[in-house]
């Protein structure tokens, strides 16, 4: 998204910026904000991102409402790591949560693949880990402090990104790719808000969607198997 490249883009007025200029690239790829002007500072007008070649990006999610955290989260994982070839650690609070949604999770694992993802239990105390090229907390999570303190050290930083729920409200334009420097460390958060309109982050949408969409509206035997899970 960033746009296309988590498939947050929306088909309108597109506009690519740099969000990661300073990272050693393994591969590159688009990542559009829209046609919003942001105000990162030092990033340049161009916006694609290079992957560095640190382990893998950071998503982190805290299950507060049962389904709808966990299942953004579960999309964006998977559709970053079979899209786009990147090495995912999806963060997750309530594993048992998350298996109603990925059934092929185990609840008993604090650490897993599934579909090209490393699920990981998202537990206290937290693992001694590197953070990723892209740190992603959904939904205004707080952060582990020691992963924080982890993330400062790094050079380069982490992209650190403040995934937000998907408003149609005026106000989100204005507020989409906003800074937010840490108040004591070298780090600063961007807000990033999922919309309606080229001034937004767009929709996650996987390439294939419209497809199974179809496909499962057409099968009687899909929608009953849906129903009987």
């Amino acid at each position: 998204p960033l746009g296309q490249f988590i498939s947050l883009s929306t088909r309108q007025g597109t506009k690519c910026v740099r969000i990661v200029e300073e990272f050693q690239p393994r591969a590159v790829y688009p990542v559009c904000a829209q046609s919003v002007s942001p105000p990162f500072p030092g990033l340049s007008p161009a916006l694609t991102l290079s992957h560095s070649p640190a382990p893998c990006w950071d998503i982190f999610c805290a299950v507060v409402d049962n389904f709808g955290d966990v299942g953004v989260c579960w999309r964006l994982a998977r559709q970053l790591a079979a899209e786009h070839g990147i090495a995912v650690r999806l963060w997750i609070d309530d594993l048992k949560s998350a298996c109603r949604l990925v059934p092929s999770a185990l609840p008993g694992l604090d650490v897993q693949q599934v579909e090209g993802v490393e699920i990981r239990h998202w537990t206290a105390p937290f693992p001694d880990v590197e953070p990723g090229a892209v740190v992603i907390a959904a939904f205004a999570c707080g952060l582990p402090d020691g992963f924080v303190e982890a993330m400062a050290r790094r050079d380069p930083k982490p992209v650190w990104i403040n995934l937000e729920y998907l408003s149609a409200e005026d106000w989100v334009a204005g507020c989409h790719a906003l800074p937010s420097p840490h108040p004591r460390l070298p780090l600063t958060k961007y807000f990033f808000f999922p919309g309606f309109i080229d001034k937004t982050g767009g929709l996650l949408r996987e390439r294939e969607l419209e497809v199974r969409c179809g496909a499962f509206c057409a099968s009687t035997d899909a929608q009953n198997d849906f129903w009987r899970r």
